[in-house]
């Protein structure tokens, strides 16, 4: 126990003189000060804090309060005005989004950049293409070599990425003093390159590829004219608001499919003949796969050439390139910022519709309709649709095709859509066979969804036809004034447009 006592520490222990001695420290520490004392710090203070002679300061730099500690740093005060006391704002640098050209570009300096270089043979054969002071035999035999190379599928991926390979066949392409044998064997050497899927980007980054591909495809030349709209629709899949940009292109692709404009193809031979309606066909596939997505179709909706050539063309092709054409159009009516421009901007395009639907073909009159749906959607359109020659007549005969469910439904649509509009009604009631289709399929039991279009359809056109009558206006009635008297003795006043289920009789005998 001895021992225990004992470890304690003496520092520990306070004795009762240093007690007191510590209660007197604190009890001086706690007397405040005299006014003297008071006035002398708040004179040191504001001494302390006041600038001096020879700097400015901010007021937002005199009310920060500095750190004693080594690591701050003492504030620099930048010499101001007295007048110009602002505290200046440090805005933040916005960057601006980068646009599609900007980032074309950017593509196309690391694609050159990455390309590896050529060997000694094929350098020689590149040098020749370019080279304006050889022999017409030697370029043409340079473009056969550099064509059999591109035959080989193990090649065309290696020479894409090989400088000087697309870009000599595009300056061969492009010189307007290129015989025929020579665009001919560059532009298949080039069609070779662009079947690698590989390929399909890097081709199209390439400098004077799409004047090339424009140039050729309004060669009169047919064989050239259909390479160039092969390579075209195979580059288009992985380019496609590239393309649509690009006006020169979109151009040359309009000019294809007006082949036929004034009957030229009948002057063609038969060999030439079934050439460039393969072209045509090609374009044609190339403008519905661009077709397909949305920011596209509403740059293709405002290009005049290619519209303008999809109307011209509809309904005097074959089969096949009609229903590419028409499934184009549909495509455009797809965006909603298209509408109003389709219909108003562009000639003749709801005739284009309105004759399909009575077509024989059975895809185009289902584009057609579904064409009709999103334009009657518009309620700026819809008055211009319904007085359309044939528009409604063609639409109501399409409702009552019960054998094709889907171009019923889709009529039904349109028809749904225009009567939202009150000033169709007289026109819609107008129509022979309209009001009475739409009772028959209210009235049947076999397509659920044709039964309530058509019911919704009657309900609006009721609807405006009670609006119409429930005008809450009343007026004299039964008097001499009603019937031409003038006076107003014995009449009442009726409230018009409300129902009474009244009969009136004429003189008849109780």
């Amino acid at each position: 126990m001895v021992n225990m006592s004992t470890s304690i520490s003496q520092e520990k222990v306070i004795s009762p003189s240093q007690m007191k001695l510590k209660s007197r420290h604190s009890q001086i520490r706690r007397i405040p000060p005299s006014p003297k004392d008071r006035k002398a710090n708040s004179n040191a203070t504001a001494s302390a804090r006041s600038p001096r002679n020879d700097e400015v300061r901010s007021p937002r730099a005199s009310t920060r309060r500095t750190s004693s500690s080594p690591r701050s740093s003492p504030a620099v005060h930048t010499p101001t005005s007295p007048k110009n006391e602002a505290v200046q704002k440090i805005e933040p640098v916005v960057q601006k989004p980068r646009d599609d050209d900007e980032l074309q570009i950017d593509l196309q300096q690391q694609m050159l950049s990455s390309l590896k270089e050529p060997d000694a043979s094929l350098k020689a054969l590149l040098d020749v293409l370019t080279d304006s002071s050889a022999t017409h035999h030697r370029r043409v035999n340079a473009c056969g070599a550099i064509k059999t190379l591109t035959l080989k599928k193990s090649n065309q991926v290696p020479l894409v990425r090989t400088a000087g390979v697309v870009s000599s066949l595009n300056t061969v392409l492009c010189t307007v003093a290129a015989t025929e044998e020579e665009r001919t064997r560059c532009i298949n050497a080039l069609m070779q390159l662009c079947i690698p899927e590989e390929n399909w980007k890097i081709v199209y980054l390439f400098p004077q590829t799409a004047e090339a591909l424009a140039r050729n495809m309004a060669d009169k030349y047919p064989q050239i004219r259909y390479a160039a709209c092969l390579s075209t629709s195979f580059l288009a899949k992985k380019n496609r608001k590239e393309m649509a940009s690009n006006r020169i292109l979109m151009y040359a692709i309009a000019r294809v499919i007006e082949v036929d404009k004034n009957g030229n193809l009948e002057k063609k031979s038969a060999k030439d003949k079934k050439v460039l309606t393969a072209a045509r066909l090609c374009s044609l596939k190339m403008l519905l796969h661009l077709s397909k997505e949305r920011d596209v179709a509403f740059k293709l909706a405002r290009m005049e050439s290619i519209t303008n050539a999809l109307v011209t063309v509809a309904n005097r092709m074959e089969k096949d390139a009609n229903i590419l054409c028409m499934a184009t159009l549909t495509n455009l009516t797809r965006h909603p910022d298209n509408l109003n421009h389709l219909m108003f901007k562009v000639p003749k395009l709801a005739l284009i519709f309105v004759t399909n639907v009575e077509g024989s073909d059975v895809e185009c009159a289902k584009c057609a309709l579904y064409a009709l749906q999103n334009l009657s959607c518009d309620s700026n359109c819809r008055q211009e649709l319904a007085n359309t020659a044939n528009l409604l007549g063609n639409v109501t005969k399409a409702a009552f095709k019960h054998d094709l469910p889907e171009q019923q439904l889709s009529a039904l649509h349109t028809l749904k859509n225009l009567s939202d509009d009150p000033f169709n009604l007289v026109t819609m009631t107008n129509t022979p066979g309209c009001t009475a289709t739409l009772l028959a399929l209210a009235n049947s039991s076999g397509n659920g969804m044709a039964q309530y279009l058509a019911c919704d359809t009657l309900a609006t056109l009721s609807h405006w036809l009670l609006t119409l009558s429930a005008r809450k206006n009343t007026k004299l009635m039964g008097g001499d004034k009603d019937g031409g008297g003038g006076s107003e003795s014995g009449a009442k006043r009726v409230e018009m447009g409300r129902r009474t289920f009244e009969t009136s009789t004429y003189q008849m005998w109780t």
